[in-house]
């Protein structure tokens, strides 16, 4: 039986993804809804290169504690004007840090003269953090192994909102016990529970992302 949460849930990631469907135009770029589990919510990505960025830059950096993902404006001034501008992300690394980032299509998309870049650099520089630009070229060596990634999140996601305490409690035996090794010798370790639910585990462990 479906709950009440359950159903308020699922219409909301409809109402999104329609919304997010709507907003492409005449765009025929692939749409994807994914769920993070250094932020533990879903976010809806139009464009196979912000699926990318976030994968590689965001979610799986290791150095990254946590982002946002389209922040609300913010207020620069470029060469012509006092304006709002609109970042694709905000990271935030263990170490304290900050990045600003912004995605691109191709690389002249990121040059110099762009009024939105000069605005958002600026607006950087006034907050003394950092300001970085992705297009295809930072992006694409990246596919593979993002997709990769992918897979394992999907294996945390159908985890979500559920602690699974005995699962947990067994594998971190299991890592703690073990100097090296891999995902094979931790299932083999567990084998009385489903491997599906340990590798989900697996990857939602705070230090495995």
């Amino acid at each position: 039986m479906v709950d009440g949460k359950s159903q308020s849930l699922a219409s909301g990631r409809r109402k999104s993804i329609t919304e997010a469907y709507r907003s492409r135009g005449r765009s025929n770029s692939n749409l994807w809804l994914v769920y993070s589990i250094k932020t533990d919510r879903d976010y809806i990505f139009p464009s196979d290169r912000q699926l990318i960025h976030w994968l590689y830059f965001l979610e799986s950096n290791p150095e990254v504690k946590s982002f946002e993902i389209e922040p609300p404006a913010i207020m620069s001034v470029d060469a012509f004007e006092t304006r709002a501008t609109e970042l694709d992300a905000k990271a935030f690394f263990v170490d304290g840090r900050i990045e600003w980032h912004e995605v691109k299509s191709e690389d002249n998309e990121l040059s110099p003269g762009k009024s939105q870049l000069q605005a958002q650099a600026a607006a950087a520089s006034t907050e003394g953090v950092t300001y970085r630009t992705f297009s295809d070229k930072d992006i694409s060596p990246h596919v593979r192994v993002s997709l990769r990634w992918l897979k394992a999140i999907g294996f945390a996601a159908v985890l979500r909102e559920r602690s699974f305490s005995q699962e947990t409690l067994a594998l971190n035996r299991t890592i703690r016990g073990m100097c090296s090794g891999t995902v094979d010798d931790i299932l083999q370790a567990n084998f009385e529970f489903d491997p599906m639910i340990i590798k989900g585990l697996v990857v939602r462990q705070e230090n495995f992302l």
